[in-house]
C-alpha cells in the first residue's frame, strides 16, 4: 500500500513538472505576444545596436528614455520635422519605453545596454513626471531579472531593490521562468476576459495614482539612482535632458533635483505646462491622446534646438476660462 501511495505521489509530481514544462515552453514560444510592453522589452538589444550605431555626416542620434507617458506622449515623426525645420543636423531617434517603471529601471536599462556594452546614444532624454526620478526600489524587480540586469549588477540589485528574502528569491526565479515573469500579465489578460469593465476599472485606478504621485511629500525626494545613471551618460560625453512632461494633475520640481542637473551639467526642460494641452486630452487620465503628444514633441523639439532653455511656468493644465 505505501509502494503504491509513493508511486502514485511520484506520477502526480511528473505530471506537475511536465504540466509546468509544457507552459514553460508554450510561454517562451508566444512571450512577445502577451502585450506591446513585452514585444518591446525582446527588443531592447536590436534598439540599442541602433542608436549606437555610427553616425551620419551631420546625424546626431536621440534616445528617449521613459515609461509609457514616452510611449504616448513623444511623436518621433513630429520630433524629426521639428528639428529639421530649426535648421540642426539630422536625427537618429529611438524610443526605450517599458511600462509602468521609473528611474531604478531605468538606470539598469541604460547600464546593461548601453553603459556596459560602450554604447551610447549622442543626446539622452528622460522623460518623468511626479516621482518617476526619486529613490525608490523597482517595482518589478522579475523584470529586472529577465529583461534588465546581468550578474554583475546583484549586489547592487541586493543592496537597493531585492531588499527581502522573498524578493530575492523571486528574482532568482523570473530569470530562469518566463511563467513567473509574467505572471501579473498573464492574470491582467485573463481578467480583461472574464471582468467586465475591467479596463474601465485599471484606467479609474490609474487617475487615483496619478493624483497619489503629484501629492507633495513630508520628507524631501533623494536622487541617489538618478545620479548614478546621469554620472554614467555624462562619463560617456552624452548629453543629457530631464523633460518634466505634462500630465493632469500638477506636480512639483524639487529643489534637489534642479540642484543636482546644476551640478552634472544635465539641462532640466520644464514641459508640465505645454500651451493648447488640456485636460481632456489625457482620456484615460494619465497618458497623452496623439494631438496633445504633438504639442508636447514641439515644445521639447523646440526647447532642445533654442539656443536659451524656454522660460519656466507654474503648472497649470486647466483650461483657459
Amino acid at each position: 500500500m505505501t509502494r503504491l501511495l509513493a508511486h502514485s505521489e511520484t506520477r502526480v509530481v511528473l505530471c506537475l513538472l511536465a504540466l509546468l514544462g509544457a507552459g514553460e515552453a508554450g510561454m517562451r514560444l508566444y512571450e512577445g505576444r502577451l502585450s506591446k510592453d513585452v514585444r518591446h522589452l525582446e527588443t531592447f538589444e536590436e534598439l540599442a545596436a541602433r542608436i549606437s550605431a555610427p553616425p551620419q555626416a551631420g546625424e546626431t542620434r536621440v534616445l528617449f528614455l521613459g515609461n509609457s507617458l514616452t510611449r504616448y506622449g513623444v511623436d518621433v515623426a513630429e520630433f524629426t520635422r521639428e528639428v529639421a525645420v530649426s535648421g540642426r543636423e539630422l536625427v537618429r531617434v529611438e524610443r526605450l519605453m517599458p511600462d509602468n517603471t521609473a528611474v531604478a529601471d531605468w538606470y539598469y536599462a541604460y547600464r546593461s545596454y548601453f553603459a556596459d556594452c560602450d554604447r551610447a546614444p549622442d543626446v539622452l532624454v528622460i522623460g518623468f513626471a511626479g516621482g518617476h526620478l526619486n529613490d525608490a526600489p523597482s517595482r518589478h524587480p522579475e523584470r529586472l531579472a529577465r529583461y534588465y540586469c546581468r550578474l554583475s549588477h546583484l549586489p547592487e540589485l541586493c543592496r537597493r531593490d531585492l531588499l527581502t528574502v522573498d524578493a530575492r528569491t523571486g528574482f532568482a526565479l523570473a530569470g530562469l521562468s518566463s511563467l513567473l515573469c509574467n505572471r501579473d500579465r498573464i492574470e491582467s489578460r485573463a481578467l480583461d476576459l472574464l471582468i467586465p469593465g475591467y479596463q474601465a476599472g485599471v484606467q479609474e485606478l490609474n487617475r487615483r495614482l496619478t493624483r497619489r504621485t503629484a501629492a507633495p511629500t513630508r520628507t524631501p525626494p533623494t536622487f541617489h539612482r538618478l545620479r548614478q545613471l546621469l554620472t554614467l551618460a555624462r562619463g560617456e560625453g552624452v548629453e543629457v535632458l530631464l523633460a518634466a512632461m505634462p500630465v493632469p494633475q500638477p506636480y512639483e520640481l524639487a529643489p534637489e533635483l534642479r540642484q543636482l542637473a546644476d551640478e552634472l551639467g544635465v539641462r532640466l526642460i520644464d514641459c508640465r505646462r505645454v500651451p493648447g494641452v488640456l485636460p481632456e486630452m489625457f482620456p484615460d487620465g494619465l497618458h497623452m491622446d496623439a494631438s496633445a503628444a504633438r504639442l508636447y514633441t514641439r515644445f521639447l523639439a523646440r526647447a532642445w534646438t533654442a539656443s536659451a532653455p524656454p522660460v519656466e511656468t507654474e503648472p497649470d493644465l486647466a483650461p483657459p476660462g
